[in-house]
């Protein structure tokens, strides 16, 4: 049996996300038996320090890392498809902004920095923010465009309050509480780990099946009406997964930036296609986010660098690219 070239293309990128978090598991400052770190890895006993290094430290962060990848390229994803734009991610329409501003916001009223007991604020923040790009875009129907712009003017403006929010919170919170905003995987525990395999195991199954009515939206709205596609709900429907996926992935390591961007990106070029595809993104994500997080874990080692830093460093210039290819500049 041929295999199609999606599943080829998942494939690939499952081997290189596994590697990613192998090696991620079982290399470090603390050299470990290489057999010890994998069993510690995956929850078996050793009575050896993998026991804690891996077992308590390193698989945690990894784990999370990686799944908040796989959500935050399913909602890029989602959202790309709506807006028919690459340039259409949570981080860029403004809702991880959102979700930010919420869970600073928490961060002041309740003067905590864990981020389990703000994941509630920043999944409603993200909510909400996608709920009010939505109506300031609404014009008769979700228009495209509309939706991009609108988006970008609410994210700065979330933006504004978080800043604002981060001089106003107790100074000994501000460290904590800046470095949430920027994106970190440091101190993960496992309840952050089965969080995000549950976002998972609740957000994938829904939009694979909004995929496929995606697929037929994007050959057009008269079109997909005529096989009993209905476009505005379709797109209101994608729009709220793709936020509670974002806002559900910055709300257990904070908003890192440019995954969601750049995985769907990736993914369609490697599959060859302009439309959707969910489960390359998936992956592709994860891959990213785990192969970041071992790069900010490690390159500076002993120094901890948030993995929104690195994250940044790959998807800025891949936004300039899209810009330049929009306004058709010369090289």
């Amino acid at each position: 049996m041929t295999l199609s070239r999606p599943t080829w293309v998942s494939l690939i990128l499952a081997v290189i996300a596994l590697a990613a978090v192998s090696a991620a598991v079982t290399y470090g400052q603390t050299a470990l038996p290489w057999w010890d770190s994998v069993r510690s890895a995956v929850g078996i006993p050793t009575n050896s320090p993998a026991d804690f290094i891996v077992g308590q430290l390193r698989a945690p962060r990894t784990y999370t890392a990686t799944l908040v990848g796989a959500l935050l390229a399913g909602s890029g994803a989602l959202l790309q498809s709506v807006a028919r734009n690459p340039l259409a991610s949570p981080d860029l329409l403004g809702v991880t902004q959102g979700a930010a501003a919420a869970a600073v916001a928490a961060i002041w009223a309740f003067g905590t920095t864990s981020s389990l007991a703000l994941a509630p604020a920043a999944v409603t923040g993200a909510l909400l923010t996608s709920a009010l790009i939505v109506g300031v875009g609404w014009s008769r129907g979700i228009q495209p465009l509309r939706l991009i712009v609108a988006g970008i003017g609410i994210g700065f403006v979330a933006a504004s309050i978080t800043t604002y929010l981060l001089t106003a919170i107790p100074e000994r919170l501000v460290p904590q509480a800046y470095l949430w905003t920027i994106g970190s995987t440091n101190a993960r525990v496992w309840d952050h780990v089965a969080i995000a395999a549950g976002a998972i195991a609740a957000t994938v199954p829904v939009a694979l099946w909004l995929e496929r009515r995606l697929r037929v939206l994007e050959m057009g709205d008269d079109l997909a009406a005529g096989l009993g596609v209905r476009p505005v709900r379709l797109r209101l429907a994608a729009i709220a997964l793709g936020a509670l996926a974002a806002g559900l992935a910055a709300a257990l390591t904070g908003p890192i930036g440019f995954v969601a961007l750049v995985a769907p990106a990736i993914a369609r070029r490697l599959v060859r296609t302009e439309g959707i595809v969910l489960v390359p993104s998936i992956i592709a994500g994860a891959a990213l986010t785990a192969t970041a997080d071992l790069f900010a874990r490690e390159i500076f080692a002993p120094t901890q660098v948030p993995i929104g830093l690195f994250t940044a460093a790959i998807g800025a210039p891949y936004l300039l690219y899209l810009l330049r290819r929009a306004r058709g500049w010369n090289s």
